[in-house]
């Protein structure tokens, strides 16, 4: 098996997991001259180079692809793109990685999520009576994109008349993402996205250190640790992280989870019957159909991996979703089980840089799903044939549902 002969089939988009079976079985650690970087499948493979930031660096995994891409005249053009994605959370290590999640710890802590709570609740309430009343539900665009994106808005105390600016944004950034070989022009236009949302952001850090808020950007701003705090850059850098890892990845996975319900009855009408099971109902979302199938590293040295050998300055893509269905984990793991335990997946990633709004993400999926399934007594997908949006990020590009009453 060849990865580079189906990467651009749509069969592939639609379906990859067949792929990634047969990957982890013939060739686990393949290159892929089409990507130009090594394909790693196999779970503990994933794992380990997530875990090592000693030998699979952070540092320059986006950057890189500019400098692969791109002639000096074209990388001047791209300097802020390029600045942005040299500094900030996910895009350093160890010990300084480590310094900026310490000094964030306070906006992530269960309280600060928590309390989103009743918020998330009254936001999937009114969706859905509407979609109720009106017997259908185009999922992306009456539910799965305006919840995340508006939650993300109230964690940063952003009026809701500025909301279609974060919506723009956050789809204008993630549009290089798409492709391992973006152009220079796709690349230009998630640039002025981001410009525009750090000079928004900038605004708002300013008038939280006139005076303070009840939000999680006054959080970053006033964060203190041992006499240490986050600087303007990381504050930014953060703050657009969250905004992106909140917003575009939980569309996705609320959408592919509903379909999913649907294609698997018997579990739908499982958890129906006990909501109890949304817990881990939830990790199973996320292991069987989560939206963020692949991440990068860079080999900071001369490394092997089941045979091969990675040379420093190679990019490695880690294939969460395929170790997620790897059987040397996972029991069936092409089964769909809303009951599955232990169940540790690495849809969030794994090691130093471990989701921050993992919690976040499964707050409004318990919600989301929960009030989904006692508002509608049944449902069935009318959309035929599914598109499917697949980068970094995978997911229908819309899915509609008929309402049963």
């Amino acid at each position: 098996m060849k990865l580079d002969d189906v990467i651009k089939a749509p069969e592939f988009a639609a379906d990859p997991y067949p792929v990634y079976r047969q990957l982890r079985e013939d060739d686990p650690v393949q290159w892929s001259a089409v990507w130009n970087c090594w394909v790693v499948t196999r779970y503990d493979d994933v794992r380990t180079c997530l875990q090592d930031a000693i030998r699979f660096s952070n540092v320059d995994r986006i950057t890189g692809l500019f400098h692969r891409h791109f002639d000096a005249d074209q990388l001047a053009q791209l300097q802020p793109l390029i600045d942005h994605y040299s500094h900030g959370l996910i895009n350093i290590d160890p010990p300084g990685h480590t310094r900026i999640r310490r000094l964030l710890h306070e906006v992530f802590r269960p309280s600060t999520i928590g309390r989103l709570s009743a918020f998330v609740q009254t936001f999937v309430d009114d969706l859905l009576a509407k979609a109720v009343s009106a017997g259908k539900l185009r999922v992306v665009l009456d539910l799965a994109h305006p919840l995340p994106v508006h939650v993300i808005a109230q964690l940063f105390g952003v009026p809701l008349s500025d909301v279609p600016l974060f919506t723009a944004w956050s789809a204008g950034i993630v549009k290089f993402m798409q492709s391992p070989n973006p152009t220079l022009e796709e690349c230009l236009r998630s640039q002025q996205a981001l410009l525009d949302l750090r000079a928004y952001l900038r605004a708002g850090i300013e008038l939280r250190r006139a005076s303070e808020r009840d939000d999680v950007l006054n959080l970053m701003v006033h964060a203190r640790s041992e006499g240490d705090a986050l600087t303007e850059d990381e504050i930014l850098g953060t703050a657009v992280t969250i905004l992106l890892g909140g917003h575009e990845t939980t569309t996705r996975l609320l959408t592919t989870t509903l379909l999913e319900l649907a294609r698997h009855p018997e579990q739908q009408e499982k958890l129906r019957r006990d909501p109890e099971l949304m817990d881990t109902a939830v990790e199973e979302f996320l292991r069987f159909a989560g939206p963020f199938h692949r991440d990068q590293r860079v080999a900071s040295v001369d490394s092997g991996l089941r045979g091969k050998t990675i040379k420093q300055g190679d990019t490695i893509l880690m294939m969460l979703a395929s170790a997620n269905r790897d059987p040397a984990q996972f029991p069936e793991p092409d089964t769909f089980d809303i009951t599955r335990t232990p169940n540790r997946h690495v849809a969030f990633g794994f090691g130093p840089h471990i989701c921050l709004g993992a919690p976040l993400a499964r707050l409004e999926m318990s919600i989301a799903i929960n009030t989904f399934l006692k508002t509608v007594p049944s449902y069935k997908v009318v959309s035929d044939p599914i598109d499917w949006e697949f980068g970094f990020l995978r997911g229908p590009r819309e899915l509609e549902l008929q309402l049963e009453s």
